[in-house]
């Protein structure tokens, strides 16, 4: 409140008409991207599983595999979170 008594007009930059903050949107891009390389590596894995012309083994990598996973995680908790709040 003013000194007035009139409510404040300051207003935060989402009801400012500042938009989407450029982190969310860089956490988004990073996101699909992770997501896209994991379904795109399923994908490619289960295509080669299901050849009958080779055999084939699987190496998968932890560390990749928790940091994609992690990537897609913070980006759907941050869609989430900012769906909710609105």
């Amino acid at each position: 409140m003013s000194r007035g008594g009139a409510p404040s007009s300051r207003k935060t930059p989402e009801e400012a008409g500042g938009g989407t903050p450029v982190w969310v949107w860089l956490v988004y891009g990073l996101g699909l991207l992770a997501g896209t390389i994991l379904l795109g590596s399923i994908l490619f894995s289960l295509g080669a599983s299901l050849g009958e012309d080779t055999e084939v083994e699987y190496d998968v990598s932890v560390p990749a595999l928790l940091l994609w996973g992690g990537i897609v995680l913070a980006a759907l908790v941050v869609w989430l979170r900012r769906r909710r709040s609105r």
